[in-house]
């Protein structure tokens, strides 16, 4: 049995209200001033169409930051194949993904639910890279150093660095990676 085609009108709804929120997000710079009636409004759907699709604003959110994390899996997904890859190919994508939406990006770095989720992303990367080319954990960085250093410098860059192209992030990024070994 195959499972159930999702209606062509749910998807579209979704994305609008996803549409939505996060250009609000983007205007107001603020998740407080986020609420449902600004959200339908913007999106041009009622209140009755959100609660069909989603709990409440912070339901919302959640699906809103899977779709991020699942976005940044793809971008990743290369790096996780036995094949060589470019590393710095990879990091500049991966950092292109921040810069492109790095308005919306930095309200949801306000959020501290949002920072541990994304550091828990990039825990599981490094650790996968770890596994998929055979180092012992005990000789290495501690993945949590390695993610909280990631975290870190993508959040400088997205409030303070704005001025910095995701190709010299990457740059400077790349030089500090490969001194670290």
């Amino acid at each position: 049995m195959s499972a159930k085609k999702e209606d062509p009108r749910a998807i579209r709804s979704k994305r609008l209200l996803k549409e939505a929120a996060i250009s609000l997000l983007v205007e107001t710079q603020n998740l407080q001033d986020l609420t449902v009636q600004k959200v339908t409004a913007k999106a041009e759907l009622n209140r009755a169409t959100f609660y069909l699709h989603y709990l409440d604003l912070r339901d919302l959110m959640r699906h809103i930051v899977y779709d991020i994390l699942d976005d940044l899996s793809k971008k990743l997904l290369p790096l996780l194949q036995l094949q060589p890859v470019d590393l710095d190919e990879q990091l500049l994508a991966f950092l292109d993904y921040f810069y492109q939406h790095r308005k919306f990006l930095a309200v949801l770095f306000e959020e501290k639910a949002f920072q541990k989720k994304l550091h828990s992303f990039i825990v599981d990367i490094v650790q996968s890279r770890r596994d998929l080319q055979k180092i012992v954990t005990e000789d290495a960085v501690s993945k949590d150093i390695i993610a909280s250093s990631i975290l870190g410098i993508i959040m400088w860059w997205i409030r303070d660095g704005k001025q910095h192209s995701s190709e010299f992030i990457a740059q400077q990024m790349s030089v500090w990676m490969n001194r670290r070994q």
